[in-house]
């Protein structure tokens, strides 16, 4: 089976083992970890977990439908599948009667914050270390180094193509009513392929560098070893944001503020006249949190965004014995 077509399936093995298509909720062990992050991470985490519109319950119940008619198609119970596509067909029509013009609608969404606290040190050390391994082809040493150094939140969403997916199920379920069972999953399995969906990656040591700089704007003037000690860390925070990866494309961002700081700094030292400085520090770094959060990160499931193309339904067709054997073997439900 190709990757593609394969991590449809998985996607949607792990949509349907939810129970629902709600946002995902966190293990007990990450809800324990946000419980202790600091003020500015949760608050990071609330704001982008009130940014997801679940779908709505007819999309939501047409795509469970789908899936759960897949599995009942691996086992050859026909017609419990014809029923879930019959009612999954009603239900995505509904949606779209209200809605003529839905493209891509969330259907899925999950935040993991990683909380890395090594210093600057320690980082280029574990890139040393991970280059020299490289050059050995040593890869498991390679990850078992460089997977750790994450401090950041990630949210992935998957979306379901409304210009795509119901139509997929139409043609399946007419399959099916025909006999043609094998024809029908082929179609279902093609469809997921058709789900997509996109990553933002937010570096917490910006997080962490704006939260000193608002504290250090708002301390007395005449506690300047309080406020230089906190920019300084601010500066810390840059330089592991830039050691972590998260500097690049922004390299010219992280700079600037870098060299704002330093001209605070060296004001406070001084005549310590700073409010307008921080002023335009902080809408600085405020301007490069916003653009890190809208920066997205594409990522396909395993099929297209627009249209299903002649060449990738023959290659669904080609595929077929290995997408049978991956429902049939229960594979669906082992996630």
């Amino acid at each position: 089976m190709r990757k593609g077509l394969m991590v449809s399936v998985v996607v949607a093995s792990l949509l349907l083992g939810v129970g629902s298509l709600q946002a995902k909720e966190m293990s007990a062990n990450h809800q324990k970890q946000v419980r202790t992050m600091k003020n500015y991470v949760k608050n990071e985490v609330n704001f982008q977990s009130s940014k997801f519109k679940m779908a709505s319950k007819d999309i939501s119940l047409g795509l469970n439908n789908t899936i759960k008619a897949i599995d009942l198609l691996g086992k050859k119970d026909n017609k419990k599948a014809q029923k879930l596509l019959e009612e999954a067909t009603k239900a995505f029509d509904r949606a779209l009667k209200i809605e003529p013009g839905l493209k891509l609608v969330p259907i899925d969404n999950e935040i993991m914050v990683y909380n890395y606290q090594g210093s600057v040190k320690s980082i280029k050390l574990a890139t040393s270390l991970a280059k020299d391994a490289l050059k050995k082809h040593d890869l498991q040493f390679v990850r078992d180094v460089i997977d750790p150094l994450k401090d950041e939140i990630d949210i992935s969403t998957h979306y379901i193509p409304m210009d795509l997916y119901p139509q997929s199920t139409k043609i399946a379920l007419s399959l099916l009513k025909n006999g043609k069972s094998k024809e029908a999953l082929q179609e279902l399995v093609l469809g997921l392929s058709t789900i997509v969906g996109d990553e933002v990656v937010i570096p917490v040591p910006l997080l962490t560098a704006q939260d000193l700089v608002v504290k250090a704007s708002k301390i007395d003037k005449k506690k300047k070893k309080e406020a230089l000690a906190l920019l300084d860390q601010a500066k810390v925070e840059l330089e592991r944001a830039k050691y972590l990866g998260y500097t690049i494309g922004n390299e010219a961002a992280y700079k600037e503020l870098t060299s704002k700081i330093n001209g605070i700094e060296k004001e406070i030292k001084g005549k310590n006249i700073v409010e307008k400085l921080y002023t335009d520090l902080k809408a600085k770094i405020k301007a490069l949190v916003s653009k890190t959060r809208s920066h997205k990160k594409e990522f396909k499931s395993g099929g297209m965004q627009s249209g299903l193309s002649v060449e990738h339904k023959d290659a669904v067709k080609e595929e077929n014995k290995d997408v049978e054997n991956f429902v049939t073997k229960g594979r669906l439900n082992a996630f």
